[in-house]
């Protein structure tokens, strides 16, 4: 029997258009949610400073005006002596004491010889418009230093041989051991900036990529020796070297302000909306379900009572008192949940009052209270089973409200910030700068997300009530 219950129910639901459209989104949804790390290889919160803030969809390339745009490139110069990485050349008391890893030393027992330059050479091709920034990371480690003076410098060589000094350390007689390097270009000191005949606020990248070519980067290493001594020496290790160009396009739907995949975080805030509608809608219809159907069962007190504390919280202003309730609580995905719960259940719980206190007068459950049935045995194996229908439909419609309010809750930054939502994209969108960019690609698809997800919900939703609800189905 529940077989062809079954049948009957689908052979019902297939005969309408509207739930179909419902059911054909939310799988969609579905298919969103569970294959998003297969649909992409980033994740939403943690990867950042993919390319450049606020890029480009990669696909804007086909526009003429887009093409030349840089994707984001980069690349390790491993610490060996070869083609592929670091070209060597040598001056004064330098020499190369090791090729894998790069070590240099200097060794000087004559005055006049006491100085000696060393510089590593990488060349690299670069086929794109100018980009906003690059960024080079690199270590290097004195591990012997006596009575000499070093300095380490960091150019940049284009096309036209223009070379640009980018960062030195400047003349030091003390040994830094290891020394770490984070350079990047649009945090490069006004004095650098200058020496290239830049304006404090002009681009540095911009102004060393200025054509498609060969570049090259140069550590250059000077060492001299102080003549007070006899003997001076040092050995200087050179640490492999990541260079990044920030692409000004990516992906699907581009970057957010901190270089985050815009694509990853539609696909991973479907997984979310999902899990708060669905979550919050069951918790707000069992908790209307189970007062609805005691209130209506038991009257007296116990109705009085529930009927004033549904009244109540009917009156009070939602959005306003989860703005409260949430600062309050925290901004935790499930603080959320058990609010948006907690605050959802009063109409459905007068919906199942008024259907309970139908069928309790009902020829079946007085046969019940007649064989000597209890109360609970009554609420819960013959009653219950009568209002479930209307609880399925419920839950449907209640899910694209949870769905909203979290949006408008992310919106106003009240959301879960760990969390990628909908609603947090949206709220990133606007305090960013995506509507002065006009980067629709951030706004539009969270927005058409919401949208469509809440639709297949009241699709689906009004759909079982037509099927379920008896009164609807009588008229029709």
């Amino acid at each position: 029997m529940p077989n062809k219950d079954l049948s009957n129910f689908w052979s019902s639901y297939k005969r309408s258009k509207m739930g179909m459209v419902g059911l054909a989104i939310l799988i969609l949804f579905l298919i969103m949610a569970i294959f998003a790390p297969i649909l992409s290889p980033y994740h939403p919160i943690d990867d950042r400073f993919l390319a450049e803030g606020i890029a480009l969809p990669a696909w804007y390339r086909i526009f003429p005006q887009y093409s030349r745009y840089p994707e984001t490139m980069s690349f390790h110069v491993m610490s060996t002596v070869n083609d592929q990485n670091w070209d060597v050349r040598l001056a004064g008391s330098f020499n190369l004491d090791n090729v894998d890893p790069i070590t240099l030393g200097f060794y000087s027992e004559n005055v006049s010889e006491a100085s000696g330059i060393a510089e590593l050479v990488h060349y690299f091709d670069y086929q794109y418009d100018s980009p906003l920034s690059f960024q080079i990371h690199t270590e290097f480690q004195f591990d012997e230093i006596a009575n000499t003076e070093y300095q380490v410098e960091l150019f940049m060589l284009n096309p036209d041989h223009e070379s640009f000094l980018i960062w030195s350390s400047g003349k030091s007689a003390r040994a830094l051991s290891p020394r770490e390097l984070n350079l990047d270009s649009k945090g490069l000191p006004f004095e650098y900036k200058s020496k290239m005949g830049l304006e404090w606020y002009q681009n540095v990248a911009e102004r060393i990529f200025t054509k498609e070519g060969k570049y090259a980067i140069i550590m250059r290493v000077q060492a001299e020796k102080d003549e007070s001594s006899s003997i001076s020496s040092f050995k200087m290790s050179i640490g492999s070297l990541l260079f990044n160009v920030p692409g000004r396009v990516h992906g699907v739907l581009g970057t957010d302000h901190l270089g985050s995949d815009l694509f990853s975080q539609l696909l991973y805030g479907a997984r979310i909306s999902l899990l708060i509608g669905v979550s919050a809608a069951l918790l707000a219809v069992s908790i209307g379900l189970f007062v609805g159907l005691l209130s209506g069962y038991q009257s007296g007190l116990t109705d009085e009572v529930s009927m004033r504390m549904v009244d109540v919280l009917l009156v009070l202003p939602g959005l306003p008192l989860l703005m409260i309730l949430s600062g309050l609580f925290g901004r935790n995905i499930w603080n959320i949940v058990f609010l948006l719960g907690i605050l959802s259940w009063p109409g459905f719980a007068r919906v199942v009052r008024a259907q309970v206190l139908q069928l309790k007068t009902a020829t079946f459950v007085e046969a019940s209270r007649a064989l000597g049935s209890s109360n609970w045995h009554i609420i819960f194996r013959h009653l219950l089973g009568n209002v479930l229908p209307l609880a399925f439909a419920t839950i449907a419609l209640y899910i694209p409200g949870a769905i909203m309010t979290e949006a408008a809750l992310s919106f106003l930054a009240l959301g879960d910030p760990n969390t990628p939502s909908w609603g947090r994209m949206l709220y990133s969108a606007n305090a960013f700068g995506a509507f002065q960019h006009f980067a629709w690609w951030w706004i539009i698809p969270p927005g058409i997300a919401i949208t469509l997800i809440s639709l297949s919900f009241v699709f689906i939703g009004t759909t079982l009530n037509e099927i379920l609800n008896p009164k609807i189905r009588a008229r029709r």
